[in-house]
């Protein structure tokens, strides 16, 4: 996870043949370098610190030297390992003396003192728990984890504010002594070690959480440990369970004739802008520009400022430049004189006439040519239109609100949108968020779809189940409010009960729902009630082998409970 820093490695050596006497070593010695020799398939090393030792021996070299002692024969230790504090313990068994460190080619690339590596061993510990302490202070998910035996060693300060639970009064004490063992997934995933990911999860009556959870295991693979995050999703429950609540004694869905904003759902901050902004233009004359993503409820909104405003009365009109062919586009905007087209001898107005007084929505501007865009900008400007084939001005007084997925200001200098258009419509432009920037709001929604769809398919309001009210606030929504509306609707048609269930949602959304994920060095085992005595004795001694003896594992591994593996180990005595 992290890279080694300041790895204390001599690299100043001289390699030397097997004859070479020790005046000359002792030289090299002397000058601060460090001597290494080959001899029988073994590597001897003889540091700077060694020069004075040369003088207590009778021999000539270094064969001579080798045959009398085995003190300077050194071993060698890949540098990868000795980078990983998990190999000190294992390293520091049968070393006496130095260590020589070996790069991915197994080439020798310099050596160590047991001193400098004990003292680099020892900061690097410190480091990773500095690392570890900085990040589980810093998550925004409660972290707990446990050692083997259950006791609290890391309780970060999300975790005493979600449980109200002091981190003095925790660590170091069994998780037990606060929660109920049974409810614990931290206990479960060390007696069966399983992974859980993305799982609803209530620790306690009046807390639900989203957590996940790991098994955390040494050099040799047993577990020895446990960590888990839990995001807190108690508000999003509650928030769930008021709205049945409301819905279930008849929300008053007709309160939007009387505020026309009361049809958008929500209070997060995201959305309580856009109403706050479309409030106030409602109140004026002014181009809108809507900007958002296909599905965030652009026409919507525009619907909303329309009755909003003193222009309430009259016609609310709307034009997709995206649909309309762009030869068309022209007459449906500003119409027709008789006898430009074949047809009407009178004409035919275009949508601006119509919506006279009113309000024209104009969807996907970016998509209208720019000579169209110039002949809507003098419109704008002049408030006087002139249809298609003809030369009298016409006086028309209609609000424009313009709607766009694009980012217009980029287009102006590829010269793909009109400056004079964009400056005219940009007075007030209001940027809707896509759904999966105000989680807070989706329970609103689904319950207003909910009573909606309930009401024209003729069935009784279901409530949401835990983990499907989850599953939608996890997802990201690509196709926005309209997604949203037509999983709504899916799960009203296919629900035939009280509660609607993860099981009723598309495939997409299940796939990212709550899982456990089985620990893939457990193996799958059968205990069939066929098999003979001997047999069932065998897969069972097999199963707590592969275990390390862990009961709850080895029952999970023969596919029975733990209470039949007990009564199966007692009538074996297998205790």
């Amino acid at each position: 996870m992290f890279m080694p820093e300041h790895f204390p490695l001599n690299t100043q050596i001289q390699t030397l043949p097997l004859d070479t006497k020790l005046t000359e070593v002792s030289t090299v010695m002397h000058s601060g370098t460090a001597v290494l020799v080959h001899h029988n398939h073994t590597v001897a090393l003889f540091t700077p610190e060694d020069a004075e030792l040369m003088h207590a021996f009778t021999a000539v070299n270094v064969a001579e030297l080798l045959l009398i002692t085995s003190f300077f024969n050194t071993q060698q230790h890949p540098l990868t390992k000795l980078t990983t504090p998990t190999q000190e313990l294992e390293l520091s068994q049968g070393t006496n003396r130095h260590i020589l460190c070996t790069d991915e080619t197994g080439t020798i690339a310099g050596y160590i003192t047991l001193h400098a590596y004990a003292n680099y061993a020892m900061k690097e510990r410190q480091k990773w728990h500095a690392y570890f302490t900085a990040l589980a202070d810093t998550v925004t998910d409660a972290v707990t984890v446990v050692d083997r035996e259950g006791a609290v060693i890391c309780w970060n300060p999300v975790a005493e504010e979600l449980y109200g639970l002091p981190r003095a009064d925790i660590v170091g004490k069994r998780i037990g002594e606060h929660f109920d063992v049974e409810t614990l997934m931290v206990l479960k995933m060390l007696d069966e070690g399983r992974l859980i990911r993305n799982t609803y999860h209530r620790p306690r009556p009046e807390t639900h959480v989203l957590i996940n959870a790991s098994p955390i295991k040494d050099a040799a693979g047993t577990i020895i440990g446990g960590i888990a995050t839990e995001q807190d999703i108690t508000q999003l429950v509650r928030l769930n369970e008021q709205l049945t609540t409301v819905e279930s004694v008849g929300f008053p869905f007709e309160a939007s004739q009387e505020d026309p904003f009361a049809l958008i759902k929500g209070k997060g901050p995201a959305i309580g802008k856009v109403i706050q902004w479309a409030k106030k233009v409602a109140a004026t004359e002014t181009p809108v520009l809507l900007i958002g993503e296909s599905g965030v409820g652009k026409e919507q909104l525009a619907q909303i400022i329309h009755h909003s405003s003193s222009r309430s009365a009259h016609s609310f009109v709307t034009v997709h430049c995206g649909v309309v062919p762009a030869g068309i586009l022209e007459t449906e905007l500003f119409g027709y004189q008789g006898g430009a087209f074949s047809g009407s001898e009178s004409g035919q107005p275009g949508k601006l006439e119509l919506a006279k007084e009113g309000t024209l929505f104009i969807n996907d501007i970016e998509k209208m040519s720019l000579e169209l865009q110039a002949k809507l900008y003098r419109y704008i400007t002049q408030q006087t239109l002139v249809r298609s084939g003809g030369n009298q001005p016409i006086n028309v007084r209609t609000r424009i609100i313009i709607a766009t997925t694009q980012d217009l200001a980029s287009k102006l200098a590829s010269h793909e949108f009109r400056t004079d258009l964009y400056y005219a419509l940009n007075v007030v432009s209001i940027r809707i968020p896509p759904l999966r920037e105000r989680v807070e709001d989706i329970p609103a929604m689904v319950h207003m779809y909910l009573k909606q769809f309930s009401m024209h398919y003729q069935k009784p309001a279901p409530t949401l189940a835990p983990e499907v009210i989850l599953a939608l606030t996890q997802y990201d929504w690509p196709g926005n409010i309209q997604e949203l509306k037509n999983v709504i609707e899916r799960s009203i048609i296919l629900n035939e009960d009280d509660v609607i269930t993860i099981d009723q949602l598309p495939p997409v959304l299940q796939e990212q729902q709550p899982s456990l994920v089985q620990d893939t060095e457990l193996s799958t085992m059968t205990l069939k009630e066929t098999v003979s005595e001997s047999d069932e004795i065998t897969l069972i001694e097999e199963a707590l082998a592969k275990t390390a003896g862990n009961k709850s594992a080895a029952a999970k591994l023969l596919g029975i409970s733990r209470g039949t593996l007990y009564n199966k180990m007692k009538e074996f005595e297998m205790e």
